[in-house]
């Protein structure tokens, strides 16, 4: 993963012996880390001005905070297609009695299966929750709950459709997870970027060089943003001696 391997370059930079190079060379590192913490680096970034995409990467702090509210509320829809027991929940064998046909609006023949069973000798039925493009087939057997004091209450308790739910809890739960990583590693980028970018500052300044902190880091990581520094040729993309021996 390039971030990952852009915050190790920097931790293994050897910095330069001179003072006004080595604070240059650490801000602009510093820049470049806080740039792609905070809202990722495109293609064009990491190539320079020698880049023919214009395209931003994905990840950051602001996508990995996306990535955060997408999952959990795809963890909620989920959450909420899982079916209900009934408080005094019994279990039967029933089967599909009948098969509806219908259009959906692309003119596409959708299916959907009417399941019936037996309690104490009278019969009930209820038609499946879901359409499918596959026509069920009438006479197969499925497994029923329903309730006891209301078997009119009843669902399917077998077959793919009454998984579903576990789908999206699931791909909820795998995004949740990966945007609490990648946040990790945004935040981790960021406070590394600043440490570099103060120290230096403190290198210039030793140097007799002088800048504000906050316009000297927001013009470099514009500029890392956009593409006009080469991420490739800074501390951030070359690892060991890339900036000089210490």
């Amino acid at each position: 993963m390039k971030r990952i391997r852009h915050f190790f370059n920097a931790l293994q930079t050897n910095w330069s012996d001179d003072p006004a190079a080595r604070g240059a060379a650490k801000m602009t590192a510093g820049a470049v880390l806080v740039a792609e913490g905070v809202f990722g680096l495109g293609r064009r970034a990491m190539r320079g001005r020698r880049g023919r995409s214009g395209k931003r990467g994905k990840g950051g702090l602001i996508g990995g905070l996306i990535g955060l509210v997408v999952g959990v509320g795809v963890m909620i829809v989920g959450f909420g297609m899982a079916p209900s027991s009934y408080p005094d929940e019994r279990s039967t064998t029933g089967e599909i009695v009948s098969v509806e046909t219908s259009r959906n609006d692309e003119g596409e023949t959708r299916f959907r299966a009417v399941y019936g069973f037996e309690v104490d000798g009278q019969s009930y039925q209820f038609p499946s929750r879901m359409r499918t493009n596959i026509r069920p087939s009438q006479g197969d057997t499925v497994a029923i709950a329903y309730s006891a004091s209301d078997p009119e209450q009843a669902r399917r308790t077998d077959g793919w459709g009454n998984r579903v739910h576990w789908a999206f809890i699931g791909g909820g739960l795998l995004v949740l997870l990966s945007s609490l990583f990648s946040l990790a590693i945004s935040i981790a980028l960021i406070v590394l970027g600043i440490m570099l970018f103060r120290s230096g500052r403190a290198d210039r300044k030793a140097a007799g060089e002088t800048g504000g902190f906050f316009s000297d880091l927001m013009s470099l990581a514009r500029r890392a943003s956009s593409g006009e520094i080469d991420v490739e040729q800074t501390a951030v993309g070359q690892p060991g001696a890339a900036q000089g021996s210490v």
